[in-house]
């Protein structure tokens, strides 16, 4: 429409020069003698692209679906917001829900197992799992007012372990971290090794490898859970970085699309009048391609 009012406005000027036509009338200075057609140049202007898939593109990749909405495919725009919007709700809840699972599981294991029982547990039975043990004994704070995990000597506790790993029969194939490392809450509840540390664990018993803490169970489906939550998360992480890239690549080719779709040309089209008069209108042709 801006493309046909340029065109009718701008047609005076051109037309200007012949001195026998009234002048004031948009009609008029549009016609012009049969025999002067042919002095008067075509006028044509041709649709140009007005969507750019590039910065549509670039839309989408910030914010998918704005590069669809950009290019005014506004259902592809709805469809990618709003798996944008899921995949951060499903995101948000399950990484939030492995938050408070670890924090329940971490919780529970600060009250049911003990480094300090393991340690004694360690130093008793050491022996008769491999002779010759270290020379010096774990070390053992007796202040009650300290948490468990800061009574121990833990360099001597790995050595330790090291020295009753050093038999493959055992099953000591791990030495354990400080806590609050997060492999120190992985371990306990993941190598029989630590049945020991359990408070319902019988310290007399030598054969951990032959049986489960029933604790030991429990904290280990606890931690489970956990893992299986911060999973579906972090499924839903590498699915949002998915569909940001397709949607910008899918905003592209809807810019182009966009461009290929509509062709729009104007032009002053000869109409032949009474009195040998040839009328220029402006006419609009509009081209749709599916």
């Amino acid at each position: 429409m801006k493309l046909i009012v340029i065109l009718l406005l701008s047609c005076p000027l051109l037309l200007s020069q012949e001195p026998q036509r009234p002048k004031g009338n948009l009609r008029l200075d549009l016609m012009l003698p049969s025999a002067g057609m042919d002095s008067l140049p075509r006028l044509s202007v041709s649709g140009t692209p007005v969507k750019s898939p590039l910065r549509a593109a670039a839309y989408s990749i910030v914010l998918p679906g704005a590069g669809e909405y950009y290019a005014e495919s506004y259902w592809r725009s709805a469809a990618f917001l709003g798996t944008e919007i899921l995949l951060w709700v499903v995101y948000a809840v399950y990484d939030g829900k492995g938050d408070r699972q670890t924090v329940d599981f971490e919780r529970y294991a600060d009250q049911y197992w003990s480094v300090v029982r393991f340690a004694q547990w360690v130093e008793t039975h050491g022996a008769s799992l491999n002779p010759n043990p270290p020379p010096t004994g774990i070390v053992i704070s007796n202040d009650p007012n300290l948490p468990p995990w800061e009574r121990v000597n833990w360099a001597l506790l790995n050595a330790w372990e090291q020295h009753i790993g050093g038999v493959a029969s055992t099953g000591f194939s791990h030495r354990l971290p400080r806590r609050p490392d997060q492999q120190y809450y992985e371990l306990i509840g993941k190598y029989l090794q630590y049945n020991m540390g359990w408070n319902d664990w019988d310290a007399g018993r030598v054969d951990y490898l032959m049986s489960m803490s029933v604790k030991f169970a429990y904290y280990r489906d606890m931690r489970g859970r956990a893992n299986d939550l911060y999973s579906i998360a972090r499924t839903a992480g590498y699915l949002i970085v998915i569909n940001h890239l397709l949607s910008a690549v899918d905003a592209a080719f809807a810019a182009s699309g966009f461009n290929k779709s509509v062709q729009i040309e104007a032009r002053l089209h000869p109409t032949p009048r009474l009195f040998n008069f040839v009328e220029f209108v402006p006419t609009a042709s509009l081209g749709v391609s599916f």
